[in-house]
């Protein structure tokens, strides 16, 4: 299937086959003519003479930036509450993330998608970040309902907006409203070019469309909405882009690696670090897992155990095992509170010797040499190894090892 990408519509006369009608053809032409859109302004009224002079006709599919609907409803934010309205839009949290000195949380909004900063956006919005619709799929049906009217065509509109994809680098528009279009094609029970059954095809439509559009929307061109012409089927059904986002028992990825294990070792959303979204340094996880694991879960009276860091020595670079020289170490106290108590020795800093930084050894001491203090220990030690598992899945860490000692300093020979 071939893609033009027009800024008008192809004159008829003269053609004896003209692209509009040529058969595997797709258009994406952008709807030009929309002013700033304001509080209140009657987009229908708006967009309709734009689609008029582009012959708009029946199987169209009308992708329109979310952003100019959160305009006419006037759902903007003043610059200081942009985090307290980020908050009030999360359904949950999935992960937040920091770059610099910004924190990004990535949330499930109401409508089913995860984003960024639940897809607040200060990009093209001069007044003030704008909010996304509550309801995307009934603000695409609306505004269908009266076009149809208006224009008198059975077209389809989607309410789009740019999201980055699991796994993927980089951002693309997405359905995050829709009306009047086939969202997802179930090809189950089809076969494919070479007569093999198909079982598991299910195309998300809506998305595709979306993308495509963005080719003519652009975000800097001030087009703020395409007709998508020419696709087989895209208005022979209704399916909403609700539809498209995987939540609940569908959803394969509701926390990232270092969430879940968090979760899992009883951390509460509060207690819960922030990861840096760029590459972090050895030594920096290594720091954070020893503060995770100190943490007490939340139907626990304490665990009355430390552990303390020892980096390698410069010395064992020749032993596959030099690293931090300058650090004493990092002291984590689990004891009865909520927090985590953490204490750096009185070296210069944090300085990397010839090999990886980070290697060396965990010690954990129990408080005392009763059986609770020991068993405490224990669970202190496993919370340990836990965490760094978890911090050693995006990147690897150093040997490192985990060992219980008396609390006189002497290991425990047992």
């Amino acid at each position: 299937m071939s893609i033009e990408k027009s800024s008008q519509v192809p004159p008829a006369s003269g053609l004896a086959d003209p692209p509009s009608t040529r058969p595997g053809t797709v258009q994406v032409l952008p709807v030009t003519g929309i002013p700033e859109i304001r509080h209140g302004d009657d987009l229908a009224a708006i967009l309709a003479p734009s689609l008029r002079a582009l012959e708009v006709r029946d199987g169209d599919v009308l992708c329109i930036s979310t952003k100019i609907v959160s305009k006419s409803l006037g759902l903007r934010v003043d610059p200081a509450e942009r985090d307290a309205a980020i908050e009030a839009a999360a359904v949950r949290t999935v992960a937040r993330r920091r770059h610099t000195r910004l924190v990004t949380s990535v949330v499930q909004i109401p409508s089913g998608p995860v984003m960024a900063a639940a897809g607040v956006d200060s990009s093209n919005a001069p007044d003030g970040p704008l909010l996304l619709p509550e309801d995307p799929d009934g603000c695409a049906l609306d505004l269908r309902d009266r076009l149809v009217t208006m224009l008198g065509v059975r077209l389809g509109v989607l309410l789009t907006d740019t999201s980055s994809r699991i796994w993927r680098v980089g951002v693309g528009d997405i359905a995050l409203g829709a009306a009047g279009v086939a969202s997802l094609q179930d090809l189950r029970g089809g076969t494919d070019a070479d007569g093999r059954a198909l079982t598991v095809t299910v195309r998300n439509l809506a998305d595709e469309l979306a993308a495509a559009s963005d080719l003519v929307k652009g975000k800097a061109g001030g087009v703020p909405a395409a007709i998508v012409r020419g696709v087989p089927g895209a208005t022979t059904d209704d399916v909403p882009a609700r539809a498209l986002s995987r939540t609940g028992e569908d959803d394969w990825f509701r926390r990232p690696s270092l969430e879940s294990v968090w979760v899992a070792l009883g951390l509460t959303a509060a207690q819960e670090p922030v990861a840096r979204m760029s590459p972090e340094p050895a030594a920096e996880r290594i720091e954070r897992a020893l503060a995770v694991a100190a943490l007490p879960r939340k139907d626990e009276t304490g665990r009355d155990a430390t552990a303390r860091w020892v980096p390698a020595a410069p010395e064992d670079a020749s032993h596959g095992r030099a690293g931090i020289a300058s650090n004493p170490g990092t002291s984590t106290t689990a004891g009865t509170g909520t927090g985590v108590g953490t204490s750096t020795g009185t070296g210069t800093g944090t300085g990397t010797g010839t090999g990886t930084s980070g290697s060396g050894r965990i010690l954990v001491t129990p408080a005392g040499t009763g059986p609770d203090a020991w068993i405490a220990a224990g669970t202190l030690a496993e919370r340990i190894r836990t965490a760094l598992g978890a911090e050693a899945l995006g990147a690897p860490l150093p040997l490192l090892t985990v060992e219980i000692v008396r609390p006189d300093g002497q290991e425990d020979s047992r």
